[in-house]
């Protein structure tokens, strides 16, 4: 193992990386959740061949309080980097992957693991976190990361030995993957494909429909057209367009009624994962936009996997990679500073 303050290639360089497979990043920040990332993260390196590098991000306090101008000794970026060796230290004791490197980076976590992102195959979160992570799946930071990273997030839903028995290739039940005729979807699909060849899994492609609001009351629909049929026909031009047209052993179709992210979290019931598109139309419109997104990521009891589409990554790189998730560092707030007393402020 090497643990370094930095990576050998600088994670967000400009240039494609072509001598060596691209890289599986892994968001730690001294957590449980953040550690079960590290051993779901390490059985898919395994699995691939992926170089393993782990992040942790850091900060200094956005505000000073009092006590704080006499720790001249502390430094967050050295509390970070000792996190950090802790950490893969109770991850893998003296079982660390072959091909494994860590750095600290200074800045938010969401632009720190975007950036670090740019050149990987896989980026890695646990559900919840704390510290330099601290919310990670909660809120805009969840958001930002699910939007805007330019490769496939895996989160590791549920306990840990539900989490690694996903990537066991002995376990029979199935990868669960939502389609709607989207790009990232298709791509969601592509990747989900990938995934059961590799560990011999059955994969279930599912499609939700849902009867126009208007005719939900009890009118009936126009002739000759029924939301069902249109989205069978939209699920199997899907699989075959991906998959080809003889579907791989063990590949069902199904078409369920009923709102996205409910119809997914029933499939999640007795799958090993879910595998789901950045952003969709129809079926999944707006899957990570608001509640559909946190019904998925937080309710789900199996891990969760966020494709997105490969045809925006330059757009989405550009968009949420700021200077200071690249390797600058973020200013230093005053030592000496004191928050304004109550009634005192500008």
């Amino acid at each position: 193992m090497t643990t370094t303050d930095g990576f050998t290639a600088p994670l967000g360089e400009e240039g494609p990386i072509t001598a060596h497979p691209r890289p599986i990043i892994v968001g730690v920040d001294g957590s449980t959740e953040s550690i079960i990332a590290l051993r779901t993260a390490g059985r898919v390196a395994e699995l691939t061949g992926a170089p393993l590098r782990a992040v942790l991000a850091w900060q200094y306090p956005s505000v000073a309080y009092d006590g704080y101008a006499t720790m001249l000794d502390w430094s967050p970026e050295a509390q970070a980097r000792d996190d950090l060796s802790a950490t893969l230290s109770t991850a893998f004791g003296a079982a660390s992957p072959d091909d494994l490197s860590s750095s600290t980076r200074p800045g938010a976590p969401a632009p720190v693991l975007i950036a670090a992102a740019r050149h990987a195959s896989l980026l890695v979160v646990g559900s919840r976190g704390h510290g330099g992570f601290a919310g990670l799946l909660l809120g805009s930071v969840s958001e930002a990361v699910a939007r805007h990273s330019p490769c496939p997030v895996l989160i590791t839903r549920g306990p840990e030995d539900v989490v690694l028995r996903s990537l066991s290739t002995t376990d029979e039940r199935p990868i669960v993957v939502g389609v709607d005729g989207s790009p990232a979807s298709l791509e969601a699909l592509r990747i989900a494909g990938d995934a059961a060849h590799l560990l011999g899994s059955p994969l279930h492609v599912v499609i939700a429909w849902r009867k126009p609001a208007s005719f939900v009351g009890g009118r009936s629909l126009p002739p000759a057209w029924s939301p069902e049929d249109d989205a069978r026909e939209n699920l199997h031009r899907s699989a075959t367009r991906v998959l080809g047209r003889s579907l791989p052993p063990g590949t069902a179709l199904l078409t369920r009624e009923g709102p996205a992210a409910p119809v997914l979290l029933e499939a999640a019931r007795g799958a090993r994962a879910v595998v789901m598109g950045a952003r969709g139309h129809g079926g999944f419109a707006g899957l990570l936009l608001g509640s559909a997104t946190e019904a998925v990521i937080r309710h789900s009891p199996v891990p969760v996997l966020i494709v997105p589409d490969s045809s925006d990554r330059a757009e989405r790189i550009e968009a949420m990679t700021p200077a200071t998730a690249d390797g600058g560092l973020p200013p230093r707030p005053d030592a000496t500073a004191r928050s304004a007393p109550e009634g005192e402020h500008e």
